[in-house]
C-alpha cells in the first residue's frame, strides 16, 4: 500500500485512473514507471524555465547597477560644470533605478526559492524512480513466480480431473465385467440343473416337464431299492452300468 500511496501522489488524477483500469500487474508497473519519468521530464523542463527567468531578471538588475553607476557619473559632472538641476536629474534617475533594483531583488529571492524547490523535488523524484524501478524488477519477478505456480496448480488440477475421470470409467467397467460374470455364472448353474434346456424346449409344456420330472424321480427311488437290496444281499450280482454311448 505504501508503493500506491507513492504512486498516488506523484500521478496524475487521470494517470491513477488509467493505472486502475489495467488488469495486468507487469503493464502496470511499467505504466507506472513511464508515469513517472514523464513526471520527471516536466519538473526537468520547470527547472529550466525557472533558471532562464532567473538569468534575466539577474541580467535586470546587471543593467539597472550600470545605469546606476551612470546616473552617479552624471550627476558629479553635472555638479563640476555647476549645473545643479541636471545632477538633480540624474540623482532622481538613480533613486528610480534603486527602488526597481530592489523590487527585482525581491523577484530573484522569489524564483531563487522556487528554483530550490524544484532541485529538491527533482532529487526526489528521481530517487523515487530508482527505488520504484528496484521495487517494480522484484514485484515482476514475484508476478512470474505466482504465474509458475498457477500454471502448474492449473495443470495439477486438469491432470487430478483426467485422472479421476479415468478412474470412474475404470470402476464402471469393473462393475460391468463382475455383472457380465455373475449372468453366465447364473447361466450355468440353469443349464447343470436342466432348467435352461427345458425352457429351451419348445414342444414341451409345463406337464409335459413336471411328468417327465416324477419318472425320473421314480427311475431313481427303484435304482435305490434295487441297490439296497444288493447291498443286504451279497449273492445277488450288481446290476452293472450301461455301456457309455460315443458321442
Amino acid at each position: 500500500m505504501g508503493l500506491l500511496r507513492r504512486i498516488s501522489q506523484i500521478f496524475r488524477a487521470e494517470a491513477s485512473g488509467a493505472l486502475d483500469k489495467l488488469e495486468d500487474p507487469k503493464q502496470a508497473l511499467d505504466f507506472g514507471l513511464v508515469q513517472m519519468q514523464e513526471n520527471l521530464q516536466k519538473v526537468s523542463r520547470s527547472l529550466l524555465d525557472v533558471s532562464v527567468a532567473k538569468r534575466k531578471l539577474e541580467m535586470q538588475r546587471d543593467r539597472l547597477d550600470e545605469n546606476m553607476a551612470k546616473y552617479e557619473r552624471q550627476a558629479g559632472e553635472a555638479l563640476t560644470l555647476g549645473r545643479e538641476d541636471l545632477a538633480r536629474v540624474a540623482l532622481e534617475r538613480k533613486q528610480e533605478s534603486a527602488a526597481h533594483r530592489g523590487e527585482l531583488e525581491k523577484s530573484i529571492g522569489s524564483v531563487n526559492s522556487q528554483l530550490q524547490s524544484l532541485e529538491h523535488s527533482q532529487a526526489s523524484l528521481r530517487a523515487s524512480i530508482d527505488g520504484f524501478r528496484v521495487r517494480k524488477e522484484e514485484l515482476t519477478a514475484v508476478y512470474d513466480a505466482a504465474r509458475a505456480q498457477l500454471q502448474v496448480r492449473e495443470t495439477l488440477t486438469g491432470i487430478s480431473r483426467e485422472t479421476a475421470d479415468i478412474g470412474s470409467a475404470i470402476q464402471r467397467a469393473e462393475e460391468r465385467i463382475l455383472e457380465t460374470q455373475a449372468r453366465v455364472e447364473a447361466l450355468d448353474e440353469l443349464v447343470a440343473v436342466g432348467t435352461l434346456e427345458d425352457v429351451f424346449s419348445a414342444n414341451k409344456d409345463d406337464i409335459d416337464r413336471e411328468l417327465e420330472r416324477i419318472g425320473r424321480s421314480a427311475a431313481v427311488e427303484a435304482e435305490l431299492v434295487r441297490l439296497k437290496a444288493a447291498v443286504e444281499r451279497p449273492g445277488i450280482a450288481m446290476p452293472e452300468a450301461p455301456p457309455k454311448q460315443k458321442t
